[in-house]
């Protein structure tokens, strides 16, 4: 299915990341701009960070069951990575997204170094900031 701007297909993107450790507060605002960034270019978004207190306070198998129904239903597995701090969940996210033969775009804060998952992907886009990542979004990076 393709993705982008102007595009009639819409397609569904789900965005994984690293949660535990991370300030909440900063990963909702962050995410909640991410979303509207790939909604504003014709895309439908899943992130959990975004499902609220019920989810969070979900069993972590709870949420890996359905994080995976999430990934199968989805054209594309957009990943963040802002650190090199690993998270067990998001590398069974990626894990699964790869045996499920989905696309896997992943995005890396520039100084992330240690890490072989743009190895896993089909692209990978390096960021400075929050604000360089939405423009990429913006201009359509994820595609090709």
């Amino acid at each position: 299915m393709p993705l982008g701007r102007g595009l009639i297909s819409m397609a569904k993107i789900f965005i994984g990341q690293a949660v535990t450790g991370e300030d909440r507060n900063v990963l909702r605002e962050e995410c909640t701009q991410i979303v509207k960034e790939f909604e504003n270019s014709g895309e439908s978004v899943y992130c959990t960070v975004l499902e609220g207190k019920d989810f969070e306070g979900s069993s972590n198998r709870t949420k890996m069951e359905s994080a995976f129904k999430e990934i199968d239903d989805s054209d594309l597995f957009f990943v963040i990575l802002r650190s090199e701090r690993r998270s067990e969940g998001m590398l069974m996210e990626v894990g699964y997204a790869f045996s499920r033969g989905k696309r896997i775009v992943i995005a890396i804060k520039k100084g992330v170094e240690n890490t072989y998952l743009p190895e896993m992907g089909d692209k990978t886009l390096y960021f400075e900031d929050i604000g360089d990542l939405l423009n990429k979004i913006k201009n359509g990076e994820y595609n090709g």
